[in-house]
């Protein structure tokens, strides 16, 4: 079956071509002389209305070619080719057609905007299987292959389901009631693996016949799997902090667990790490115009924003959280605003749900084991002891969670934990000074607890010095202590999973809808 494509464009003749040449340079040739002196005409001669060049090329232009018709041309089994001594013709012949068939490109009854143009174009063009296999080799690990398992198809459908966001469905029914997307003699793709006619009731079945096809689910999204993979994420960093810093605050605890695995934190490795998103030479012009028909550079890339950011989530017109689309890249996703049950869906949210539904595939794949190497190779690198055989906890971690602490009245916090924990009562001793009666002068000052010192801070004044001292000293207490001792809590699961072969939700498991923050 062979396919040709036939337009009906007139080429323009050489008289006019050479007209239309003339009254460019004339256009050009009058307007410089305009500068200097008047134009003179003929006394004979009528007065002509001025006719610039950009007018001229107007009229000159060729007219719109009509809509192109594509002619399906179905031939016989071509016998096989054997090598002539002459060059045989390259132009096509009609020997062996069994039918033609012509379907013409009717462009569709509603007129569509920008935004409703790239939404069908984002919908219509899942990424290549090519694409997602190459993803999956950019996260796997040396010694752990995303694509191993007992069906290369069945994995490559899991990497795709986790870059899917649940709100790229509802932006595909939305876009259902104006642009017939799912007709009965046109079956569009919006994805290599979870397809189904939008016509189709939830209860129907995948329309192919192999086993592994039927066994997945339709419409899928992340969903359930990043809430998985949140709680997974959640777990194996909070046995990390507080094994390294058993004495830290709760409130610091909780700022070192978003710092790690917040979505922020998610979404940065997923963009700049993993290449979800799109790459600069794929970035186009997604979203709507404004009034003046004018894009500003804010509004230009990806959902209105570039590459997505928005503002904070405010109540009524929303910052950032705009209607917009997913365009190129691995992820399908939909910008919504907010809701009265559901929170804004940003770009932002979209790449964290990837990160955290990675994790789920990887657990659901490969085992507990798997999913905590996978964990702390992509996200908790700065976390995890140089060696096992210190107690140490990481240099690059102390550095991350300082900042977080933060202290009002630093005597007073360390005075109450010393006296908690029935130790000697805190008193500030001046260790060196000088010049006191200068217009600078310096007092480096000591924390003590009986007659161990705690901290030590300077300052140009005996208070600013005190302060920083017991700053300093409750510092140590909270970023030191070391880790306890006879390993992570995780362990045991970890040994116990090490033959874990996989699983899969049963026939009336529903994915849950709303995914932990």
């Amino acid at each position: 079956m062979s396919s040709v494509i036939r337009t009906a464009a007139a080429a323009p003749s050489s008289r006019r071509s050479l007209a239309t040449a003339a009254s460019f340079a004339g256009g050009f040739s009058s307007s410089s002389r305009s500068a200097t002196r008047p134009r003179q005409r003929l006394a004979g001669q009528a007065s002509a209305p001025l006719r610039h060049a950009s007018s001229t090329a107007t009229t000159a232009s060729t007219p719109r070619p009509p809509i192109p018709e594509e002619v399906i041309r179905r031939r016989a089994p071509l016998p096989p080719v054997e090598e002539a001594d002459s060059p045989s013709s390259s132009e096509p012949t009609t020997a062996g057609v069994l039918s033609d068939e012509t379907r013409t490109f009717e462009p569709p009854a509603v007129s569509l905007t920008q935004q409703q143009l790239s939404l069908l174009y984002a919908y219509t063009n899942p990424p290549p299987e090519s694409a997602l296999a190459a993803f999956a080799a950019r996260v796997s690990l040396p010694d752990l292959d995303l694509l191993a398992g007992d069906s290369s198809e069945g994995q490559l459908a899991r990497i795709e389901q986790a870059l899917i966001h649940e709100s790229f469905w509802d932006g595909v029914r939305n876009l259902q009631d104006q642009v017939a997307l799912a007709s009965e003699a046109d079956h569009r793709k919006f994805t290599n693996f979870h397809d189904r006619p939008l016509s189709s009731s939830s209860t129907s079945t995948a329309s192919s016949t192999t086993p592994a096809a039927t066994d997945r689910p339709t419409y899928a999204h992340n969903g359930a799997l990043a809430a998985l993979g949140n709680s997974l994420l959640g777990t194996f960093a909070t046995e990390l902090v507080l094994e390294s810093f058993p004495h830290l605050p709760t409130r610091a605890a909780k700022a070192a667990l978003t710092l790690y695995v917040g979505p922020k934190s998610l979404a940065q490795v997923a963009q700049l790490v993993w290449g979800v998103g799109p790459s600069r030479s794929e970035k186009a012009l997604v979203g709507r115009e404004d009034e003046d028909a004018k894009v500003s550079r804010k509004e230009r890339a990806y959902g209105h924003l570039v590459q997505g950011r928005g503002g904070a989530r405010v109540a009524g017109n929303e910052v950032g959280a705009k209607e917009g689309a997913a365009g190129p890249g691995l992820i399908r996703w939909n910008r919504k605003a907010t809701s009265p049950t559901k929170d804004a869906v940003l770009y932002e949210d979209a790449l964290a749900s990837v990160a955290r539904a990675l994790v789920g595939v990887v657990h659901e794949t490969h085992g507990f084991a798997a999913a905590r190497q996978f964990c702390r190779a992509h996200f908790l690198g700065r976390l995890v002891p140089p060696t096992t055989s210190t107690s140490l906890p990481n240099s690059a971690a102390s550095s991350d969670i300082l900042p977080l602490l933060k202290f009002s009245n630093p005597s007073r916090v360390l005075s109450l934990s010393l006296t908690q924990h029935g130790l000697p009562p805190l008193r500030h001793s001046l260790l060196k000074e000088s010049g006191r009666l200068t217009a600078h002068p310096t007092f480096v000052t000591g924390a003590f607890s009986g007659e161990v010192k705690l901290g030590e801070g300077f300052g140009s004044s005996i208070r600013m010095s005190e302060w920083r001292a017991s700053e300093d000293a409750l510092r140590r207490v909270y970023l030191g202590g070391g880790r306890l001792d006879g390993g992570f809590p995780t362990d045991a699961w970890a040994r116990q999973g090490a033959e874990f072969k996989g699983w899969k939700p049963s026939s009336g498991w529903t994915e849950v809808e709303h995914e932990s923050r």
